[in-house]
């Protein structure tokens, strides 16, 4: 900066104590908010969304600096005065305090009152507020800023507007203001904005409140609001959320209204009360806690009377953390008042699986000696659309232990021990012991790989039947079996070159043999096991059952072989085919019922590829063929785009043919599926799905929406048919609005959340 006049010097022993205009933020929080841009530049602007065109006021914000505010002041002008009564500096005026800045044409100080004034206008700066004024002035001593006819402007809001008066309290940390606009638009195009009689910015809090408050939208205001209360930062302050506003045909108009409350930075809670018109109010709280061993959430909701269902209803969701050194714990806990909760009121609170409601306390020991689990899990069954859906069997307790010890004398050691209680309310209950030691020896190199591997499965029942032990079965049934299994493989490589690109192309044999022999399991009971999905890891497992109530027997080999083509330039797989077969050398036996011989001598088919078609295109096929029947018992395809600019496409296609569920036309599922999210524009998007049953002949799921936005509002309207079943005859309606003020909230049901779930990678970004 260039030197003024030696006098200016002289001035500074005098005025050495005179602060002005500093804005202080408010203390870190931590909790829940309506909104929450997390992106700043270095000037602390929010970068979360897209900025309107930079506001005249942001070249007087200042860069953060660690100065303090209570630190020399500096002034610099063309000419000064000073008396013992006035002190006068006039041209290009600068003062500079810590990380405020000042300028003025002309500033007198009062020094019987230590009070500064710009009569002739200000500009004022700092990291967190920006003011051009027709009038100011400052109490030194009071550390308080009186600005008239002034406008200013917020960086970590990138909200700007007009007050005829501001009264800022430095030591409160607190900015008044009078007859002021507020929005994030750009100045002088403001498709939005808030004008009110008074606001107040409470800087410690990160929090805004307004009185008389108009909504103004294309300059007509559309609503009035006695009091507004607005977050001015990213932390998260206690207040009333952005409403959510939904409707279907089943349950009419569905309002919420949340409210959130920061109890502590560790702590906070959510009140939601919902209105359903043909239903009645829905009350909902959701507690968070997050310490540094443990966190945590408590979820409720309860409607005293569903007029349309006739009945009380509730639903509660736990879920808790815990890491004490190499001990850590989790509890999952959730129940429902009814089998028809989330069909007919959402699921609001984020449950996984509504099907069989899931409660798991789990404490899990990990130490270079070995991991040890003990789980105490049951579940809590929800009938489907046939109401005979089966219960499960809680596993009260379950305690597991495994172990790897790699490369001790070139042999890999595994231990696998599990003890678990299996109970039921009607069927057979009992307690199983299953042991698996094993040992290995991996070897590979540059061109192949040869593992053989030796296990011994012990497994041991004590059985609790209901009444007498039935004819033929035991009340202590065990089982004992080597497994035995030997993986091998071969990598060729070759130079290829496609439309003038080098590439790397490879061959990859693989032959997996594996060897059990038949123990007779038709007398134990299944607690806990099914078969896996048949897919191409499937091929080289060495159970075809996923649980230890039934050991596969096995003589059998299988033979794959996978290629791939690499990018030469960086190593990136293009494109991968895979495809096996398993050669029977005599007849499973052991299934999931009674012990039968499952004629054949090979097993079906099972092909997968995936390919990079360019950088936009991915597409992937898998598919299991019965070389018998020359079909298809399950295929699936799909074909994905994502543009440079977010456009997003996704098709897709699937087809099983179950045998153990047959349902019309021999198929238990058939359906194709597309979505799309579209920018149009940096301001017009659109989005939608079509998912369409041809096992049923009906669409199960259809919307489509359109959002128009642009730096500081957007609007989002979303109408959706569906189905809670493929076989429901008549489907349901729903539409969704939501209106965004960027910076200030939303008013309407969110839609990123459903839309995130439709279609595959949406973000709002």
């Amino acid at each position: 900066m260039n030197q003024r006049p030696s006098i200016i010097s002289a001035l500074c022993l005098s005025l050495a104590a005179m602060p002005v205009l500093a804005q202080s933020s408010g203390g870190k929080k931590h909790g829940a908010t309506a909104e929450q841009p997390t992106q700043q530049d270095d000037q602390g602007r929010i970068t979360g969304w897209a900025l309107c065109e930079a506001d005249p006021l942001a070249a007087l914000i200042l860069p953060r600096t660690n100065a303090p505010a209570d630190g020399p002041t500096e002034y610099l002008a063309d000419s000064a005065m000073s008396s013992a009564e006035e002190a006068r500096l006039e041209g290009n005026v600068q003062v500079h305090r810590g990380d405020t800045q000042l300028e003025a044409p002309l500033l007198t100080l009062d020094r019987q009152a230590n009070v500064a004034h710009a009569p002739d206008g200000l500009r004022a700066g700092t990291p967190s507020l920006a003011v051009t004024a027709k009038r100011g002035a400052y109490a030194v001593d009071e550390h308080v800023g009186d600005f008239s006819d002034a406008q200013y402007y917020v960086p970590q809001r990138n909200a700007q507007g007009e007050a005829a008066h501001i009264v800022d309290r430095r030591d409160q940390q607190t900015t008044e203001l009078e007859q002021v606009t507020y929005s994030t638009c750009a100045r002088g195009k403001e498709f939005w904005r808030v004008r009110a009689s008074e606001m107040n910015l409470d800087h410690a809090a990160g929090r805004g409140e307004a009185w008389h408050a108009k909504v103004d939208f294309g300059g007509v205001p559309v609503l009035y609001l006695p009091y507004l209360s607005f977050p001015i930062n990213n932390e998260r302050q206690s207040g009333f959320l952005a409403p959510s506003l939904g409707f279907d045909t089943t349950s009419g108009l569905d309002l919420a209204v949340p409210y959130y409350w920061n109890i502590a930075p560790n702590q906070d809670a959510t009140f939601t009360p919902r209105i359903i018109a043909q239903r009645g109010l829905l009350v909902g709280s959701e507690y968070r806690f997050l310490n540094p061993s443990n966190s945590g959430e408590i979820g409720f909701e309860y409607l005293p009377n569903d007029r349309e269902a006739e009945r009380e209803r509730s639903f509660l969701n736990l879920n808790a953390r815990g890491q004490w050194g190499i001990l850590s714990s989790s509890l999952k806990y959730e129940w429902v008042s009814d089998s028809d909760y989330f069909r007919d009121l959402g699921n609001g609170l984020n449950v996984e699986d509504t099907a069989y409601l899931e409660r798991r306390l789990d404490t899990y020991i990990a130490n270079p000696y070995g991991n040890l689990l003990l789980r105490f899990r049951g579940y809590q069954t929800l009938d489907g659309e046939d109401f005979t859906r089966t219960k499960q069997y809680s596993q009260l307790p379950q305690l597991v232990f495994w172990n790897n010890w790699g490369n001790v004398n070139e042999l890999n050691y595994e231990l696998r021990a599990e003890a678990v209680r299996f109970t039921h309310p009607t069927f057979v209950e009992g307690t199983r012991f299953d042991l698996e030691p094993a040992v290995s020896l991996p070897l590979s190199w540059s061109y192949a790989f040869l593992t053989p591997r030796v296990a011994l499965r012990q497994t041991n029942w004590q059985l609790d039947y209901p009444g007498a032990t039935p004819t033929g079965y035991r009340d202590s049934p065990n089982r004992t079996a080597p497994v035995i299994s030997v993986d091998s493989g071969l990598i060729f490589e070759r130079d290829v070159s496609f439309g003038g690109q080098g590439y790397v192309q490879t061959l990859e044999p693989r032959l997996y043999y594996l060897r059990v022999p038949y123990r007779k399991q038709s007398d134990i009971p299944i607690f806990d096991t099914t078969l896996y999905t048949e897919n191409f890891n499937w091929l080289f497992y060495e159970n075809r059952f996923a649980g230890a109530d039934r050991l596969g027997d096995a003589n059998q080999l299988t033979t794959a072989i996978s290629t791939r083509v690499l990018s030469a330039e960086d190593g990136r797989e293009r494109m991968r085919v895979s495809i096996g077969q398993i050669n029977y050398f005599s007849d499973p036996r052991v299934t999931l019922g009674a012990d039968s011989t499952v004629d054949g001598n090979r097993s079906d088919f099972v092909a997968e590829a995936t390919m990079t078609l360019d950088r936009h295109w991915y597409a992937r096929a898998s598919t299991l063929w019965d070389p018998d029947s020359q079909s298809a018992k399950r295929y699936a395809a799909d074909l994905r785009y994502r543009g440079d600019s977010g456009q997003i496409l996704n098709l897709s296609y699937r087809y099983s043919d179950d045998p153990t569920q047959k349902t019309i036309q021999d198929t238990d599922l058939e359906q194709i599926d597309l979505s799309s999210a579209w920018p149009l524009n940096a301001s017009w998007k659109l989005f939608g799905r079509y998912s369409y049953s041809l096992l049923y002949d009906n669409p199960t799921d259809v919307f489509a929406g359109v959002e128009y936005g642009d730096c500081c509002w957007a609007v989002r309207l979303l109408a959706r048919q569906y189905r809670n079943y493929p076989t429901d005859v008549e489907s349901k309606n729903a539409m969704f609005l939501e209106l965004e003020l960027k910076g200030l909230s939303s008013i309407g049901a969110s839609a990123d959340k459903f839309l995130s779930k439709s279609i595959l990678d949406y973000s709002r970004q």
